[in-house]
């Protein structure tokens, strides 16, 4: 059974991002381990002469959080029956500490497969698609991470896209990809995009249909100096459910989702992106 990895505020975009990770772990035979954090706050030195009066703040942070994951998680429950989830395997964590040296326990410790996270931009169309709290912990994590954005609501996985610039370090992160499409029966389609004519890059391309030639898998090239045009022409076209991309990439895809054009984000803000790591080709 797979096992899917989902830090949480309890805040309104993330509940809605535990939709989205329980119609998932359904579709995928899946459990959810479901985790929330504190940090303790560094108190003045000021007060160093009183330390009792530290711990007694310290006792008042830790008991308000407890207080409040007591109160939220019979929520998280209630929302799980409300969706018709209620048979998905649900393991509460609750932690003080820092949330990456958290999520790195867990994910040797649980044998996680990947997480899930709701995006934190929720607040004007310029913020970033994926929440600043998340590209942190895509860049600190080595297992996949699927960022599912405040507006996504989850449906049947029929395509899978991927972001590639060709390079052999994106082979490994296709097979992955390959990989759990043919599971759930979906197809892929890969996007390349040139911002000018050039023969090697067809030729390196036509290396790579050879190389992938599977049933369901197709390449789109796109000839065009507008990136995010062509991504997000793409994403409409080829009805792309989740977007996949390689680690290395994350800069260049926060650019492209990145708009002052508050039409174009809010109507790509339903599709979730799913973060790969980098490996070398064998």
């Amino acid at each position: 059974m797979k096992k899917i990895l989902f830090p949480t505020d309890f805040s309104e975009t993330a509940n809605n991002a535990f939709v989205y990770a329980l119609k998932l772990a359904k579709s995928i035979d899946a459990e959810i381990y479901v985790l929330n954090t504190y940090e303790m706050p560094v108190i003045s030195t000021t007060s160093a002469g009183q330390p009792e009066l530290i711990q007694n703040v310290y006792n008042s942070i830790e008991l308000n959080n407890f207080d409040n994951y007591k109160k939220q998680v019979p929520k998280l429950r209630s929302i799980a029956t409300d969706v018709d989830c209620s048979d998905i395997k649900l393991t509460f964590i609750f932690e003080e500490g820092i949330m990456l040296s958290i999520l790195h326990k867990i994910i040797r410790d649980e044998n996680i497969d990947f997480i899930v996270m709701g995006t934190n931009g929720n607040s004007g169309f310029e913020k970033k698609l994926l929440g600043s709290n998340t590209v942190h912990v895509m860049e600190n994590v080595d297992i996949p991470i699927l960022s599912v954005p405040r507006k996504a609501e989850f449906k049947r996985l029929n395509n899978f896209g991927f972001a590639t610039m060709l390079r052999d370090s994106d082979k490994a992160g296709l097979h992955q990809i390959i990989k759990i499409a043919k599971s759930l029966n979906a197809d892929v389609k890969v996007l390349h995009v040139l911002r000018k004519e050039n023969p090697d890059a067809m030729n390196v391309l036509n290396s790579w249909k050879e190389e992938f030639n599977n049933e369901n898998v197709t390449f789109h090239t796109v000839l065009n100096e507008k990136l995010d045009e062509s991504v997000f022409f793409f994403i409409d076209d080829q009805l792309i459910d989740v977007m996949c991309i390689v680690k290395r990439h994350l800069n260049f895809f926060e650019k492209i989702f990145i708009t002052s054009l508050s039409k174009q984000l809010s109507y790509h803000a339903d599709v979730p992106v799913l973060v790969l790591k980098e490996q070398k080709s064998k």
